[in-house]
């Protein structure tokens, strides 16, 4: 009987769900009425749009730029001209945005299971269980429709898919998002070709870090990994969250409403989480800054514009817009971080100090990373390294 009635059969399907922590299907039903993926990508006055092989072009020449700024490797893979629909559909998967959603979903879970098992649940924590499978299905129906909130808004706004400063689909691709960059400089009265130029400049230095440096997105997950294991989830303090958003078991919109504000997944980081947060952001810090430098030291006799760029994009980054907001929620990792300018004079006082070769050590190992301390206080790394390259141990 049940079956005939639309609503039910879709809960059905919906609480069915039995492919991880994140329902990826609902997710990219969630983002794909949200991003708007039916609308004109490109508004009248806009130049028109360039071809993925004007792409192509353009990424080999950019690759030839940082090749005489860095020996950071160039790395093959392909150059999209990506709608939004064709952006959210590679979001939404265990590939794209799972690789940071799926383990802090699984945290969460966890976590949520060990508190009910704690007071008296039985069968919570037992695999298979129905009262188990409820509420992993719960769980990933939760998530979905955040993660697909994140990459609906996401994908009206990214400019390529490294625009957040990690890949958001396979490492190894350069692509843009849509008419989104195309609509950017007509914005801000860029010129279209010159600015296609910077935003590839960028992609490709991004992609010589994530799909180049062999152990940078093992140590990424291990990261994000050990912040989801460090999670203590309080469910009574979700639904009180959820409350004062607005939820109402009753009332499938408000349920919506409340899970598509930024504040509906907030849960504040443990003292353990706190010490794994720690690297993760000085980790966003240095990856974006040494792309700045790269891009700043490859393009800047060869971008009129480049100046004015950075002053916009500066000001885009300190603005961030509401999938950014919506990500930070969800994975409580702000991809955006108020060190960035730490980051940046780091850059410039390890290149005044032993040039870009130098920087570029940091990429040779996890271990030589900068720590959050160390990009206040460039000296003390330098110092690190040194005694790195001299088989010193660290002392710390």
């Amino acid at each position: 009987m049940f079956e005939s009635v639309p609503l039910f059969r879709e809960l059905a399907k919906v609480m069915s769900w039995t492919s991880g922590p994140v329902n990826w299907e609902l997710a990219g039903q969630t983002a794909a009425a949200l991003s708007g993926t039916g609308m004109a990508e490109i508004s009248s006055g806009q130049a028109p749009a360039a071809s993925e092989d004007d792409l192509v072009q353009a990424v080999h020449a950019v690759e030839l730029w940082l090749d005489q700024v860095t020996a950071l490797p160039a790395v093959q893979g392909p150059v999209r001209k990506l709608s939004r629909a064709e952006w959210v559909t590679q979001a939404c998967s265990s590939s794209g945005l799972g690789v940071y959603v799926e383990p802090v979903a699984k945290g969460m879970g966890d976590s949520l299971a060990r508190q009910l098992g704690d007071v008296g649940i039985a069968g919570i924590e037992a695999t298979g269980s129905p009262i188990a499978d409820a509420m992993n299905a719960m769980g990933a129906m939760l998530y979905g429709v955040q993660v697909g909130t994140v990459a609906g808004h996401l994908a009206g706004q990214l400019l390529g898919t490294y625009d957040l400063g990690f890949p958001t689909l396979d490492p190894r691709m350069v692509a843009t998002v849509g008419g989104n960059a195309e609509a950017f400089a007509h914005d801000y009265g860029f010129d279209a070709t010159e600015f296609r130029y910077w935003l590839l400049l960028r992609e490709a230095a991004h992609r010589r870090q994530f799909a180049g440096v062999p152990w940078l997105q093992p140590h990424v997950a291990s990261l994000i990994s050990a912040f989801a294991q460090g999670a203590d989830f309080d469910p009574n303090r979700l639904l009180e969250q959820l409350g004062g958003l607005g939820f109402d078991p009753n009332d499938p919109e408000s349920i919506q409403q409340a899970l598509e504000q930024p504040d509906a997944f907030r849960v504040e980081p443990t003292a353990q989480q706190r010490v794994v947060l720690d690297k993760l952001q000085a980790l966003v810090a240095f990856t974006g800054s040494w792309v700045d430098h790269v891009v700043r030291a490859a393009g800047g006799d060869k971008l009129s514009s480049l100046p004015r760029i950075e002053e916009v994009m500066s000001r885009r980054r300190a603005e961030k817009g509401p999938g950014e907001k919506f990500m930070e929620q969800l994975i409580g990792l702000d991809l955006k971080p108020a060190d960035h300018r730490l980051g940046q004079r780091f850059c410039e006082a390890v290149v005044e100090a032993r040039g870009q070769e130098g920087l570029d050590r940091a990429w040779q190992r996890a271990e030589w990373l900068p720590k959050r301390s160390e990009l206040d206080e460039p000296s003390h790394w330098l110092v690190r390294l040194a005694g790195a390259e001299s088989g010193l141990p660290d002392p710390e």
